[in-house]
């Protein structure tokens, strides 16, 4: 049988020619223009199909899954879950008719009819998508014990502290017992009434005390995503097949680190920290909005400074903890660079190499490189899901026959998503532990939480400027080797392979080139003299304001973290450059 991507392409050729000897007999006698004319209409009609056809694929994939009965995702034994769409009418509309099969997992992975003993459960949940490919999805329940132990049954309640004062309109006060019995018996309903109750519930019941507050890589939530990918690489048959990602190598001779030192070893203006602080004082009283900044030459930093105030009014300290928004690209590929070096994973690698459910020469796959540089045909950040999501590559398979990579550049967090879903293949460590033990831990970085694998990191200025020096190193900090010079520098920027020949910008993996100009040097100028800092400059752009540039000419880096941009940013973020620059000594 034919795949079905090359079938759907058949079929529209078959369409394309049907209305095209249509229009030509109906013509017959015409002009040689209005016969030209026909051809357009069928090209038209044939555009519009595949166009409905795209549009019915992401219908598809963004179907739910819900219960039949609420609050059933913790459950009592005997009292089974049924798993079902939640539009099973517009399931069957785009073409899925098969009923939903699902079996059942405990926590030690062993398979049973139905979850019969108390503790966590998984739902294998499969059926056929209307292209053809199965539906694989995973969810988490909790079956209760018939007695909870008194352990287990923390006080909820929840206070509210301020419904009490004067600024609180009167009936509300008088009214406070509803509003606080209201709020609590939501709080229940919600643990209850969601997966994210059972995946927590079920990981409290399963984890020892610590002694002290978890960190993010010891949550429930990555206990789950271990949990779910060991499920998904059993019944995939992938257990024999993993390869282990080696630890960073050791360097005799080290790589620059981050360090505090004078103006002359940075070689930068004895007033360099004051002038850069200055600015930032005043950015960040201009703004209200509070961010750290560091600032580093040869290793050597040069100022790392805390700027303003929380919203209690609080002066926020350096290990201020940001929302980095889209550098977690930046994060993503550099922990990608190491499968990369190992040769686990090329950049032209399509993901068919990975992913068992995909076809390994299927036009409509991208590779890995396409994934990175925003070329793979696919859109969207987080709609579909993301690196917690164990299917991931599954949902994005169910729609994979109308999506044409290579064809145009569309920036996309998707695509660092399925990267992040295809270490875990390789290696069968969840896409958290990846980050926590070859990058954060070796780096001794804090408590990061990696929300997702595209816009969701959460750094301090120290974690980023570390990352920056890393890049500035080509890979290496203090005595430890990620990659090798050589593998960094296939991650630089390169002109797109894109069909749209109209886009003829460069694009690196997870870095771009940064241009920042001059005080009156035309904004469209590609002139280097018009630069403040190197031709080579590297860096990536955030949502929240954050800062992530490397000038490797000079030796530079610059990072900054920050909630959000605040106002006149526009304003205040060239001053801040135009001042960086002008203390660096020539």
């Amino acid at each position: 049988m034919l795949p079905l991507p090359r079938l759907a392409r058949i079929a529209s050729l078959g369409l394309l020619v049907g209305l095209a000897t249509l229009q030509a007999e109906f013509s017959h006698g015409q002009t040689d223009g209005a016969a030209d004319g026909g051809d357009s209409t069928a090209t038209a009609t044939a555009m519009q199909a595949a166009d409905r056809q795209r549009e019915q694929r992401r219908e598809f994939q963004s179907q739910e899954l819900m219960l039949a009965k609420s609050g059933g995702w913790i459950f009592k034994p005997g009292e089974t879950p049924r798993v079902l769409w939640r539009d099973i009418e517009t399931v069957r509309r785009l073409g899925c008719n098969e009923p939903l099969r699902v079996r059942w997992f405990d926590a030690e992975l062993n398979e049973s009819p139905e979850p019969d003993a108390p503790g966590r459960w998984l739902a294998s949940i499969e059926g056929t998508a209307p292209n053809g490919t199965p539906v694989r999805r995973l969810r988490t329940f909790y079956a209760l014990p018939e007695q909870l132990p008194a352990s287990l049954l923390p006080d909820l309640t929840i206070a509210f502290p301020h419904l009490s004062t004067s600024r609180v309109p009167e009936v509300v006060r008088e009214h406070e017992a509803e509003i606080v019995r209201l709020a609590n018996d939501a709080l229940v309903q919600t643990v209850f009434g969601n997966e994210q109750g059972a995946v927590l519930v079920a990981g409290l019941t399963e984890i020892e005390s610590l002694g002290r507050p978890a960190r993010y890589i010891e949550s429930t939530i990555v206990r789950n995503d271990d949990v779910q990918l060991a499920l998904k690489l059993k019944l995939q048959g992938l257990q024999d097949k993993l390869r282990a990602l080696r630890p960073p190598r050791h360097l005799d001779q080290p790589a620059p680190r981050l360090r505090e030192g004078s103006p002359a070893e940075a070689d930068v203006a004895s007033d360099a920290k004051a002038s850069i602080d200055a600015v930032c004082h005043a950015w960040a009283e201009a703004s209200g909005e509070p961010f750290v900044t560091l600032v580093a030459r040869h290793g050597v930093i040069i100022t790392h400074e805390a700027f303003g105030q929380d919203a209690k009014g609080q002066p926020i300290d350096r290990d201020y903890r940001c929302w980095v928004a889209s550098i977690t690209k930046t994060v993503t590929a550099i922990l990608f660079s190491q499968f990369l070096d190992q040769r686990l994973i090329d950049l032209d690698d399509s993901l068919g190499t990975v992913f068992p459910d995909y076809q390994h020469h299927d036009a409509n796959v991208p590779t890995f490189r396409q994934c990175l540089t925003h070329t793979s045909g696919l859109s969207g950040h987080g709609e579909l899901g993301d690196m917690h999501t164990a299917h991931l590559e599954n949902i994005v398979l169910n729609g994979i026959d109308v999506n044409e990579p290579g064809v145009k550049y569309a920036y996309c967090g998707l695509g660092f998503e399925l990267v992040a879903k295809a270490m875990e293949i390789v290696t069968g460590k969840s896409a958290a532990r990846l980050y926590d033990e070859q990058l954060f831990r070796p780096l001794e970085f804090g408590d990061v939480r990696m929300g997702n694998a595209s816009s969701s990191g959460e750094f301090t200025a120290i974690e980023l400027g570390i990352l920056a020096q890393w890049m500035l190193n080509r890979g290496s900090y203090g005595t430890r080797q990620f990659i090798r010079p050589e593998t960094f520098e296939r991650l630089l920027p390169q002109p797109l392979r894109v069909a749209d020949r109209g886009y003829t910008a460069e694009e690196g993996i997870g870095i771009h080139w940064q241009r920042h100009l001059k005080p009156g040097a035309s904004r469209d100028s590609k002139r280097d003299e018009d630069l403040l800092f190197g031709p080579n400059s590297l860096g990536h752009g955030s949502f929240s304001g954050c800062v992530f540039f490397i000038d490797p000419d000079q030796e530079l880096v610059v990072v900054q973290v920050r909630k959000q941009s605040g106002p006149d940013n526009a304003e205040w973020s060239p001053k801040f450059f135009q001042t960086v620059a002008e203390v660096i000594s020539d």
